[in-house]
C-alpha cells in the first residue's frame, strides 16, 4: 500500500474532500438520519490530511490526533439522550481544521519550486477554509439557536449539508440569500469569510504564479 508523504499528500486529501462533501449531499437527500456515517466520513477525511505529516513531529501529529479522537468520541456520546456534548465537538473539529489550514498554508506558499501537489494544495486549503467556516457556523447556531435565517435548530449533524453550502456560496462571494445571518455575532463571521475568501484566491494566485516565475529563471 501505497504511504502518504508531503509529496502527494494534497492528492489524497482533494478527494477525500470531494468524497465527504458528495457523501453529504447524497446523505442529506437520501437518507437524513444516517448521521453517523456522516461523522465518520469526516473524521476520516480529517485523519487523511494529516496521514502526510512528518512522522518526526510527533508534537503535531499527538495534537491533532488528540483533537480528532475528542471529535469523535465526544460526537458517539451526542448521540445518547443523556449526553450533548455538540459545542465540545463543534469546538475540536473547528480547532482542528483551522490549524491545519495553518501548516497546509505554510507548507504551499513558503516553497522554492512549484509542483502538482503544491498546486493541488491551494485547492485543498480553499476546501478546507469553506469546512472550517461551516463548523464555525454551526458552533454559531448552537449558541443561538436564532442566529441565521433558513436554518432550523436541530442536531447539528442534520444541519451539516445546508450550513455547507451556504459557507461555500459566501466563500465565492455568491450569496443566493435563500440563508442569511439575523445576529450581528453571525453577520460578523460571514463577511470575515467573504472577505477571507476574495483575498486568499487573489494572494495564493499572486504567490504561485511569482513562484513559479521565479523558478523558470533559474
Amino acid at each position: 500500500m501505497k504511504r502518504f508523504t508531503k509529496d502527494d499528500n494534497f492528492q489524497f486529501l482533494f478527494f477525500a474532500l470531494l468524497v465527504l462533501f458528495f457523501g453529504c449531499s447524497v446523505m442529506q437527500q437520501y437518507y437524513p438520519e444516517g448521521q453517523k456515517t456522516v461523522l465518520g466520513l469526516i473524521i476520516v477525511t480529517l485523519a487523511v490530511s494529516i496521514a502526510g505529516i512528518n512522522r518526526e513531529r510527533t508534537i503535531y501529529r499527538s495534537l491533532y490526533g488528540f483533537l480528532l479522537v475528542t471529535a469523535a468520541v465526544s460526537g458517539m456520546l451526542s448521540f445518547f439522550e443523556d449526553y450533548d456534548l455538540s459545542i465540545l465537538t463543534l469546538a475540536a473539529l473547528l480547532m482542528f481544521l483551522f490549524s491545519h489550514i495553518y501548516s497546509a498554508l505554510k507548507q504551499v506558499m513558503l516553497v522554492r519550486e512549484v509542483t502538482k501537489n503544491h498546486i493541488i494544495g491551494s485547492i485543498c486549503i480553499y476546501l478546507l477554509m469553506g469546512l472550517a467556516w461551516t463548523f464555525l457556523y454551526l458552533l454559531v447556531l448552537e449558541i443561538y439557536p436564532q442566529g441565521f435565517n433558513g436554518l432550523e435548530h436541530k442536531p447539528w449533524l442534520a444541519n451539516l449539508f445546508n450550513v455547507l453550502y451556504f459557507s461555500f456560496i459566501t466563500l465565492t462571494t455568491v450569496g443566493y440569500g435563500d440563508i442569511s445571518p439575523t445576529l450581528p455575532v453571525a453577520q460578523f463571521f460571514v463577511f470575515l469569510e467573504a472577505i477571507l475568501g476574495s483575498f486568499y484566491l487573489a494572494i495564493m494566485v499572486a504567490s504561485l504564479v511569482s513562484i513559479r516565475l521565479s523558478q523558470g529563471n533559474k
